[in-house]
């Protein structure tokens, strides 16, 4: 039982935690947590990269979920629980709009986020060889298990047959698409892997998913088509990012929780993404292959 500054009792606090909670201060050792979604975690990694940098020597350790075995590829902090830890930042409840969502994660560490890059150990090959070519650009037209940032099914399908350059499809999920002579399956691979195809290739093309995210934070280039997110709440801590936002009158609505758009995603095709069209998609990836050259 300890007693506070001014006095208060406090059963299982040191009078120096209490003290640091009034002044809403750190004290450390400090767990970071964020949990759902490999973007989001790209996010809370910036931000905590940011932190440590800006506090060297601070014990720090980032928590994501179990399955997240390749945060054990970040080299600058600590990944896992902390038992010991006196200060619990949960970056899962940070706010959804608003501003980008890597600033939004450095605001409740307290820090600035400018850049959206950290350092990540990336392994010396794949364990998979899909014999892809020496240039080859990776395809994520899929989000959140093909949820509604994801692009219409039937496009990406239509562009896996008939693409102007060379793409590797990747997911999380596994999927079975015809693919032409220039295009290749990697979807399903392990995130070990994933992280190899990311860093060999040109740059990664397609929605607003987790793989753009990562790649950015490699230093990779990426094109977005966006949907009902601003480019104004994911880019500003981007370096070489090209984002197209929606021409739909109504988007872009915002990343809502609880709620819905006005058009509440009934459609087989979402207003956002009327316009992407294959014919639209292919003359996208040429131009993005000019800027990268």
């Amino acid at each position: 039982v300890y007693r506070g500054q001014n006095g208060t009792v406090v059963r299982g606090l040191s009078p120096e935690m209490l003290s640091a909670s009034v002044h809403k201060a750190i004290l450390p050792p400090i767990q970071v947590i964020r949990r759902p979604g490999i973007g989001d975690k790209v996010f809370a990694l910036s931000a905590t990269f940011r932190f440590v940098t800006d506090n060297p020597g601070l014990p720090v350790t980032f928590s994501g979920l179990d399955t997240d075995t390749w945060l054990q590829q970040i080299p600058w902090v600590r990944t896992g629980i902390d038992q010991t830890c006196n200060t619990v930042v949960n970056l899962d409840n940070v706010r959804c709009n608003g501003g980008d969502r890597a600033q939004i994660m450095g605001e409740a560490l307290g820090v600035e986020v400018e850049d959206i890059r950290f350092p990540i150990t990336i392994p010396k090959q794949s364990s998979v060889n899909l014999h892809l070519p020496k240039k080859y650009y990776v395809f994520a037209p899929f989000a959140a298990g093909n949820g509604p940032r994801s692009i219409p099914l039937s496009v990406a399908e239509e562009v896996l047959r008939s693409s102007p350059i060379s793409l590797a499809l990747c997911d999380v999920q596994r999927y079975n698409i015809g693919m032409s002579t220039n295009t290749f399956n990697a979807s399903g691979l392990d995130m070990l892997d994933v992280l190899v195809l990311l860093k060999n290739s040109a740059g990664v093309i397609g929605c607003d998913s987790g793989l753009p995210w990562l790649a950015s934070a490699m230093g990779v280039p990426a094109l977005v088509w966006g949907s009902h997110v601003s480019r104004l709440e994911r880019t500003m801590t981007t370096k070489d990012m090209w984002w197209v936002e929606t021409p739909a009158p109504c988007g872009p609505c915002g990343d809502f929780v609880g709620t819905m758009p006005q058009c509440r995603w009934k459609e087989n095709v979402h207003q956002c993404y009327a316009h992407v069209s294959s014919e639209f998609v292919r003359y996208t990836l040429i131009e993005f292959d000019r800027m990268v050259g």
